[in-house]
C-alpha cells in the first residue's frame, strides 16, 4: 500500500486543464499535495498541466498554475500540485467541505 504525504478528502468538482493536453473532467480526492481526476482526455505520466477547479455557487474557481501527472490508468489520473500558490486555496476548499 502506498503511504501518502497528505490525507485526501473526498470531493466531486468540475475541472478544466490546459498545458500538454487540454480538456475537462471531474476532480476527486483532493489534498494540499494533489488530487485524482477522471477525464475522457487521455493523459500520460509526466504531463504538465494548469488547472481550474470550479467550486460552484458564486465562488471563484481555484487556479493551480502547475500540476504533474504522477499516474494514469484508463480515464483516471493522479496529479501532484507543483505550484507554491496551490496550498492555501486548497486548504480553504477542504475547510469549506468539512465544516
Amino acid at each position: 500500500m502506498i503511504q501518502r504525504e497528505a490525507y485526501r478528502f473526498p470531493v466531486k468538482l468540475p475541472v478544466t486543464f490546459s498545458g500538454q493536453r487540454d480538456g475537462t473532467g471531474v476532480l476527486y480526492d483532493v489534498s494540499v499535495k494533489g488530487c485524482r481526476i477522471v477525464s475522457r482526455t487521455p493523459l500520460s505520466v509526466g504531463h504538465a498541466l494548469s488547472l481550474l477547479i470550479y467550486q460552484g455557487a458564486g465562488r471563484a474557481p481555484i487556479t493551480i498554475a502547475t500540476a504533474e501527472v504522477r499516474w494514469a490508468v484508463a480515464l483516471q489520473c493522479g496529479l501532484a500540485f507543483r505550484s507554491l500558490d496551490a496550498e492555501q486555496p486548497i486548504r480553504e476548499l477542504i475547510a469549506s467541505r468539512t465544516s
